[in-house]
């Protein structure tokens, strides 16, 4: 059996012709091709089928309702998980609001209704997505997720290094679109370099490929050698291939973000104390750290420039309206949307009116004079200040959940990789651009189940080798020793 009658995964694993054991593979292998598809739907939409770039942004939609269908087949829905729960009863509600909004604001917005789909997908598909990977991936699984980054790694870098010194309107940046509609002209660091976009649509995917690599690529070097699925050799090329992505990336949030990352790692000597891995999550971290910072100058002496440069500008328009710089930027994000709540309509403007789409499409908002930067103000313009403060706290709920389900997977397995999968995704989770930016929707509900499954797998190890220790254990009248009981 794969679930208990309570619904939680089983420790022990299903036989090869187990019908529910043929399903949870055949989910898996989804999730791997929605991985791909994350990855490469940016190439393709640039390079290959220009022509078909908006049916093309919902390529990942049908994969992730297969998974639904084989996860509602085969028992692999957690009946127990009130967070799903409450997410599947925000995207009913958030039906409603459509409902309602159709005779509001949003009724004198041709493209609205386009809109409206965008956003619902962009607000609630995706939800479940991470409680089903919970359920049905294991170690090997996620290894496997492991290995397809590293591997894609490499060519990435050699692209990304290529895009850095192309010109800003060469085709390996725009892609090959006839018109200027069907190219991708993303961010530049300066007047002759682009802020590399490797194969997505913008820099803040590649940045979300870095990130993710990153967390993996620490966790494997900071575990116990034994547990180590790649030899030192490849572990320290991969490293290479990632660090020359980070080099030549322009993107202060990718290099924050890989901070964000190395600071849970040491901060993870704290929880993880077995196997020498506390002394190894100190060590590693700091030393890739300070390398990187040795040889960035030395290697990608264009790149260093090129990023410091725009280091300081950035930092000197920030100073003039946030008294932290880029730190203060970023915290403006987990305010800025009080200021929306006293004009923003009970039911909001209009679903999906305030995401990347609407600009795209040259949408404005009747009656709406702001500007919804950040996410949490997002909610607030297309749900409303009463659905969107739920749904804000919805958010910080998941993150909770999701911390305290990590530190527990960590701390009784001995593996970093829960916590370090948590540092990738949450703060994107927290307020990050999930329901404006696909390709973060995408990541952010991806790496929040795989993070989930790396704590329920580590829970279940440490659960599956007590209960082999206490089979091995001498008993007496059927019992362990007494002095065992103490």
């Amino acid at each position: 059996m794969l679930l208990a009658e309570d619904g939680s995964r089983a420790t022990q694993r299903a036989s090869p012709g187990d019908t529910g054991e043929r399903g949870r593979r055949q989910i898996v292998a989804l999730v791997m091709v929605f991985y791909l598809l994350l990855i490469f739907e940016g190439a393709l939409r640039k390079w290959l089928l220009t022509s078909y770039g908006q049916p093309l942004f919902f390529i990942r939609d049908p994969v992730v309702l297969a998974i639904y269908w084989l996860a509602l087949r085969h028992g692999f829905f957690p009946r127990s998980k009130v967070l799903l729960w409450v997410g599947a009863a925000f995207g009913f509600v958030g039906l409603l609001i459509i409902a309602v909004q159709a005779f509001g604001v949003a009724a004198a917005i041709d493209k609205w209704p386009l809109l409206a789909v965008y956003g619902w997908r962009n607000y609630f598909l995706y939800i479940p997505l991470p409680f089903v990977i919970a359920e049905t991936f294991r170690q090997a699984d996620l290894q496997r997720i492991a290995r397809i980054t590293f591997l894609l790694a490499f060519p990435i870098a050699v692209l990304v290094l290529l895009q850095f010194r192309a010109p800003l309107d060469a085709p390996i940046n725009v892609g090959f679109g006839a018109s200027t509609a069907q190219q991708f002209h993303g961010l530049a660091v300066d007047m002759n370099h682009t802020r590399p976009m490797g194969t997505f649509t913008s820099d803040v995917g590649q940045k979300e490929f870095v990130v993710a690599g990153m967390a993996m690529l620490i966790a494997l070097w900071i575990a116990a050698p034994a547990h180590r699925y790649l030899k030192l050799w490849q572990i320290t090329l991969v490293t290479g291939a990632l660090l020359t992505c980070l080099a030549v990336s322009g993107s202060r949030g990718a290099i924050l973000a890989c901070g964000v990352v190395m600071a849970v790692a040491v901060g993870s000597a704290a929880v993880v104390r077995k196997g020498g891995v506390s002394r190894r999550a100190v060590i590693v971290p700091a030393f890739i750290v300070l390398l990187a910072a040795v040889l960035y100058p030395i290697v990608f002496p264009e790149g260093y420039s090129t990023f410091m440069n725009r280091w300081a500008q950035a930092h000197e328009a920030e100073t003039h309206t946030f008294s932290s710089g880029v730190f203060g930027r970023a915290f403006y994000s987990l305010y800025d949307f009080l200021g929306l709540l006293s004009d923003a309509p009970l039911a909001g403007y209009g679903l999906g009116l305030a995401g990347n789409a609407s600009l795209t499409l040259g949408v404005t908002i009747p009656g709406f004079s702001g500007w919804a930067e950040s996410d949490w103000a997002r909610h607030i313009v297309d749900l409303g200040p009463v659905l969107g403060v739920a749904f804000i706290v919805y958010r910080i709920a998941l993150v909770v959940w999701l911390a305290r389900s990590c530190i527990t997977g960590a701390r009784s397995s001995g593996n970093p990789l829960p916590l370090l999968l948590f540092a990738s995704c949450a703060v994107d989770l927290l307020y990050g651009e999930v329901t404006g930016h696909g390709t973060v929707n995408g990541y952010t509900w991806l790496f929040t189940g795989l993070a989930a499954a790396a704590a329920v797998t580590a829970q279940a190890q440490t659960a599956a080798v007590a209960v082999a220790d206490s089979a091995a254990q001498p008993t007496v009248n059927g019992l362990p020793f007494p002095n065992l009981l103490r």
